[in-house]
């Protein structure tokens, strides 16, 4: 893997919401150039210092919330780092000051930090071996959650489940909506949270994630303007994986899946699904219902098959 060419690339894309504001999603990562090496097997982390946010606070519950799907689904915990916190709350504050949106600062304008996370971490005092960023904004009405949920539906933004160890958050209002600034981090010397195996999100257990979301400009699929989806199944494995087959089983049998993007299969026209991540996307699931989802194919050169269950929340 290539620390200057990110993790799943440098992407973004723009959700309209039913309203008419706009809940736009990145997700991108930086290193500091060369190649980096495989990540170590087994090297998930399972505890990590408490938090020091504010109780009730948008960063607080995002940051618990992330954890907690992160953790369930084997990828591990991420810990607070109050360098990256200072990152994403001063690309936060650009954001407001300027009427800007996405991840790139312009020299010369207020509030200016850094042009993109790495060089904003850096300017904060993270010394980091690769440095990533999520950020979406959504309608003033939604809260953090669904702000945490919807990262997690967008294929672009599985930045939010690779093996960093750190991670910083900013939640607050900008010229398009409130928006929640996520910045992960590797520090230098440090290695990936990998777990040696396939890891899927959803998972066995995971409930509350998005029944449809959609209405996506450029990904993660560009033939439809007005596209919807379900929940996708997010698959990381080592950099051979190759899924040769997956289904999603509900209360009215199979649904249909509207694309399977990754080595081996359909070549995703954004790039995020590829060289170790494959992407299930099926239709618009239902609210508020159970489904079972089986995947297969090989990995580390040895045949797999993953089979849970999970829920889906009130939308």
């Amino acid at each position: 893997m290539t620390a200057c060419g990110g993790a799943w690339g440098q992407h973004s894309s723009v959700h309209r919401s039913d309203d008419g504001v706009t809940l736009t999603v990145y997700g991108e990562a930086w290193g500091d150039g060369g190649d980096m090496p495989e990540p170590a097997a087994n090297a998930i982390v399972t505890s990590v210092p408490a938090a020091t946010y504010e109780a009730t606070s948008g960063e607080a519950l995002a940051y618990e919330m992330l954890n907690t799907e992160r953790l369930q689904c084997g990828f591990g915990l991420l810990a607070q780092d109050i360098r990256l916190d200072q990152a994403a709350m001063g690309h936060l504050d650009y954001l407001a000051q300027n009427n800007a949106v996405g991840h790139f600062q312009r020299p010369g304008n207020a509030r200016f930090t850094g042009i993109n996370p790495g060089n904003r971490a850096t300017a904060a005092g993270y010394d980091h071996r690769q440095v990533g960023g999520a950020l979406l904004s959504v309608p003033f009405v939604e809260n953090v959650e669904y702000a945490v949920r919807s990262v997690l539906s967008a294929p672009q933004a599985l930045v939010a489940l690779h093996g960093f160890r750190d991670v910083g958050l900013a939640w607050g209002p900008t010229a398009v909506g409130r928006t929640l600034e996520m910045v992960f981090g590797l520090a230098e010397g440090a290695v990936h949270q990998d777990a040696g195996e396939v890891l899927t999100y959803p998972c066995e257990g995971s409930a509350g994630v998005l029944a449809s979301t959609g209405e996506e400009v450029s990904a993660p699929f560009l033939a439809e303007a007005d596209a919807i989806w379900g929940q996708p199944i997010l698959v990381k494995g080592a950099s051979d994986l190759r899924v040769a087959a997956a289904s999603i089983t509900g209360p009215g049998g199979l649904v249909a899946i509207k694309a399977l993007y990754g080595d081996g299969q359909t070549t995703d026209p954004n790039g995020q699904c590829k060289a170790a991540v494959a992407c299930v996307i099926p239709v618009a699931l239902a609210a508020n219902t159970t489904y079972t989802a089986t995947v297969s194919g090989t990995n580390a050169g040895a045949w797999f098959m993953s089979i849970f269950s999970f829920r889906t929340g009130a939308r």
